[in-house]
């Protein structure tokens, strides 16, 4: 009876540790120009990926003045089909919200974030093929 009690007490402990472990789950963040430009949520639910996307508009008044952040502008946004094959994540976000009214009818974009090193990927928007990689760094790495 006791091997059994240690037995579940064993695979109960197990799960939570696996999920703490998962390479992908936690909160990621992409800077530019020293500002936070990127805020990518993901949860791992036993292999079943989900999250949101923040994005923060950064602009300048005039080339010579200082990068600023527009927080008022930036909503979270749902990810479409995460997948996770062990060494990149890929998943589609939603455009038709980002500059309403023109975007209303756009098809969503593709993204994938290549793990580099333990807390750290780089991030790539897949359908802007000119946009540079982003380098994210997962929160409590």
């Amino acid at each position: 009876m006791r091997g059994l009690v240690g037995l579940l007490l064993a695979a109960t402990l197990a799960v939570p540790a696996a999920a703490a472990e998962s390479p992908i789950a936690g909160t990621w963040r992409g800077r530019m120009y020293d500002l936070p430009a990127i805020v990518l949520t993901i949860r791992d639910d036993g292999g079943k990926l989900s999250g949101t996307i923040l994005f923060f508009f950064l602009h300048r008044n005039s080339e010579h003045d200082p990068w600023q952040v527009d927080t008022q502008h930036s909503i979270p946004l749902p990810l479409i089909d995460p997948k996770f094959d062990g060494k990149a994540l890929s998943f589609q976000v939603s455009h038709k919200e980002a500059h309403p009214p023109r975007t209303l009818h756009d098809p969503p974009s593709s993204f994938l974030m290549r793990l580099t090193g333990k807390g750290e990927a780089e991030l790539q928007n897949l359908t802007e093929k000119q946009s540079p990689a982003l380098k994210m760094v997962r929160d409590g790495k």
